[in-house]
């Protein structure tokens, strides 16, 4: 008997833990990018990345497969993958961050801050994203928008271009993250 009570605490525990950690749900996740110069507005759609998150910790990341990005015609898409982002070279950017809040109450919305380093185009580099994060039916919705500038990252735009991609490109974020149990 007293086995089985322990037995019970300890799954119980392990659920408890393991509930902790969410991750993106099942193509909930949205990455759009939008560059806004004076000839050209490019945005580019990307579904296919699911970020984890460990509440207890704070701890948050992501990979995004460069080639996933989605255009409105296809010389963008390839502009984008063999002259700029290298996505041969450099498939994937990610980002390993932690939030400043780590606990999430049902039904209320916060303001979150996550520094981290984003790593695109081979390049590291420290970042501060602002957002926001709802708890919703155990679920955390998340939302951030954030400027990347291409330069950091040694993203090189040829000088006749630079009056169709802009010195900084806006990037936002959505995901629905559900909590992970393990199997």
């Amino acid at each position: 008997m007293f086995r089985t009570s322990i037995l019970l605490i300890l799954s119980f525990f392990i659920q408890f833990f393991h509930a902790q950690i969410y991750i993106g749900k099942d193509k909930s996740t949205l990455i759009t990018f939008y560059s806004d110069a004076p000839l050209e507005k490019i945005e580019a759609k990307n579904t296919s990345s699911t970020p984890v998150f460990n509440t207890p910790t704070g701890d948050f990341q992501i990979r995004v497969n460069m080639l996933a990005f989605q255009f409105k015609n296809d010389l963008m898409k390839e502009h984008f993958n063999e002259n700029y982002v290298e996505s041969e070279k450099y498939p994937y950017a990610t980002f390993k961050g932690k939030c400043n809040i780590t606990n999430f109450e049902e039904g209320k919305e916060y303001d979150v801050v996550m520094k981290g380093t984003m790593d695109l185009h081979g390049v590291s580099k420290e970042i501060e994203v602002h957002g926001k994060i709802k708890k919703q039916n155990n679920e955390l919705i998340l939302f951030a928008e954030f400027f990347l500038k291409p330069a950091d990252f040694k993203i090189k735009i040829p000088t006749m271009l630079t009056e169709k991609i802009a010195e900084e490109v806006k990037v936002t974020f959505t995901s629905t993250l559900i909590p992970y149990l393990k199997k």
